[in-house]
């Protein structure tokens, strides 16, 4: 038993000085993206659920609320935040905080599914381009918490960054420029009272890049830039946003040329300073010229950090399903372009840029005895080279968890496959909660361009480049666009129409959101919400806290499970 115990304390020894921040892990807490600043996904103050007791989940409460659904907007609820001991004026309680994509922030206690209190931010712009399901005009950026201060930060569609109470909703902060309105930016991440947020997509005509805004003085806040290309090319749009590293913070980017002199930065994880945003290291696979040409661009998800070895790594993998390790100090060696350990190809044998590969993130925790491991969703069925999984579950052809060993030496490390799970319906990024994994099924229909029969290879609309304008993506029995412009009120009808229907049936799930929870060392099925929730959700991830799980669906509902009393 001493042993044990000592072996609990040296993962945990591991860890802290990586984590100590001032937004830091706290019990009972999820306040940012993730879980945390290196986006790992793993709460590791959470006791209430464990292997033993998680069987027996059950739905506690769902809460239905009032923003609207929309075929045009896929995230109609960000990823929920999780925060214990508030004041409010209703006692002291566990508050669970999400954001509609009509830029509502909701506040709602945890124990019952109640409203505690909402605030709402009419945003009186005209957007510059009409809404599509690519570039929907709404905000979509998870929020973040400042427990210290009691303060939650979030951006809404008018592009303006904002600091309210997280008690009442009082205003903490006069509404500050943050980024383009109606611009697509990713989860918000607090390091060091500077918040990070990259925007991609090229939506409200944003460049490309990725802002930081320092809050130290909330009267004064200082914005700093930095622009990864001229234009839409070489955003970073995983969900995650950035990551904490020793020296900074980096992220990922997606298609586009890697021509430092020019100014734009594709396919590569950039290491930046923080607040300046200058730029001290990257990683550009040697590839890159092949990701652009297919379109398996890097932005489909974001890196993932965590010490292994007395190092910190950054584990890096995206659309074509290769896993990349590098050195948090050194990210690609001397000519930047060296990880420390490039798997075979695990996933996307198709090489297809939609619906294949991995989207959002990753995750990853330690064992008990300090093992550390990967944990990756994997939609569509492994590759060929994927290597010989010690537990499986049958055919994977949808979708699946992975789990991988980080084995080796610090300068010499290495993946085994450990575990893959039941088959899943394209799966969000999963969590990790005192030895279980949590993962939701979507059920999200990924094919992107109806009218071609869903081969959406060399579709330039596809996977995050926004169509140019009057542009819309065919769908069955719609009329087609007319290109540049269109040529009259008929075409300008007729986009119009094809935009819709493409939108409509984008937002047609193939099945329901299900969630799973699995033993994180053998993959076992432990829990399955079945057919509980009917609907299905884009772009989340399953929050556990508070000895709850909490996920959100596309008909704007939140979701509390927990065990039977």
């Amino acid at each position: 038993m001493l042993r044990r115990s000592l072996s609990v304390a040296l993962v945990l020894s591991l860890w802290l000085p990586l984590a100590g921040s001032a937004q830091g892990p706290a019990a009972s807490d999820w306040l940012t993206w993730g879980y945390d600043q290196e986006r790992s996904g793993w709460n590791r103050a959470e006791t209430t659920l464990s292997k033993e007791n998680v069987s027996k989940l059950e739905l506690q409460w769902s809460a239905q609320l009032s923003t609207p659904h929309s075929e045009i907007v896929l995230s109609t609820l960000t990823a929920p935040l999780v925060m214990d001991g508030v004041t409010t004026s209703q006692g002291r309680k566990t508050l669970v905080f999400v954001v509609g994509s009509d830029d509502t922030l909701f506040a709602i206690d945890a124990g019952t599914g109640k409203i505690v209190w909402q605030k709402h931010f009419a945003n009186t712009l005209t957007p510059p381009q009409a809404a599509s399901w690519l570039c929907s005009n709404t905000q979509n950026s998870t929020p973040v918490i400042d427990k210290q201060k009691g303060i939650i930060y979030l951006v809404t569609s008018d592009g303006k960054l904002r600091g309210l109470s997280v008690s009442a909703g009082d205003e903490r902060m006069a509404p500050a420029d943050f980024v383009t309105p109606f611009a697509r930016n990713w989860s918000l991440n607090l390091i060091d009272d500077v918040i990070y947020s990259p925007t991609a997509r090229g939506c409200g005509g944003a460049m490309a890049n990725i802002s930081a805004m320092d809050i130290s003085d909330p009267a004064h806040p200082r914005l700093s830039r930095l622009y990864t290309s001229g234009g839409r090319p070489a955003g970073a749009w995983g969900r995650g946003g950035v990551v904490k590293i020793p020296k900074g913070i980096a992220m990922q980017t997606a298609d586009g040329p890697y021509d430092p002199a020019a100014g734009t930065y594709g396919e590569t994880v950039l290491a930046l300073a923080p607040k300046e945003l200058r730029i001290i290291d990257s990683f550009t696979p040697s590839n890159w010229k092949s990701l652009n040409a297919k379109d398996l661009d890097l932005g489909s998800a974001g890196p993932v950090v965590f010490p292994f070895q007395g190092r910190t790594l950054v584990a890096s993998i995206a659309k074509e399903a290769v896993m990349y390790l590098l050195d948090a100090n050194v990210l690609g060696g001397n000519d930047h372009s060296t990880p420390l350990y490039q798997s075979a190809r695990l996933g996307n044998d198709e090489e297809m840029l939609g619906g294949r590969g991995i989207w959002g993130s990753i995750a990853t925790a330690a064992d008990p005895q300090g093992r550390r491991f990967l944990y990756i969703p994997m939609w569509g069925p492994p590759s060929k080279t994927a290597g010989a999984f010690k537990f499986s579950y049958g055919d994977a052809s949808n979708g699946s968890v992975m789990a991988f060993e980080v084995t080796g030496e610090a300068s010499k490390v290495s993946l085994t496959p450990t575990w893959m799970s039941r088959d899943m319906h394209v799966p969000d990024p999963p969590v990790i909660a005192n030895g279980v994994v949590y993962a939701v099924q979507t059920g999200e229909n990924t094919v992107q361009n109806p009218g071609r029969g869903g081969d959406v290879r060399n579709d330039p609309a596809a996977a995050g480049n926004p169509p140019p304008a009057g542009r819309a993506d065919a769908a069955p029995g719609a009329p087609p666009a007319t290109g540049r412009g269109g040529r009259g009120r008929g075409d300008a009808a007729a986009a119009a129409a094809s935009a819709l229907a493409s939108a409509k049936f984008r937002a047609t799930p193939v099945t329901n959101l299900v969630l799973y929870a699995f033993d994180a060392q053998t993959g076992k099925q432990l829990y399955s919400s079945e057919k509980i929730i009917p609907s299905w959700v884009h772009y989340g991830e399953p929050v556990v806290a508070a000895g709850k799980v909490f996920v959100v669906t596309w008909d704007g509902h939140l979701y509390a499970f927990g065990v039977k009393k």
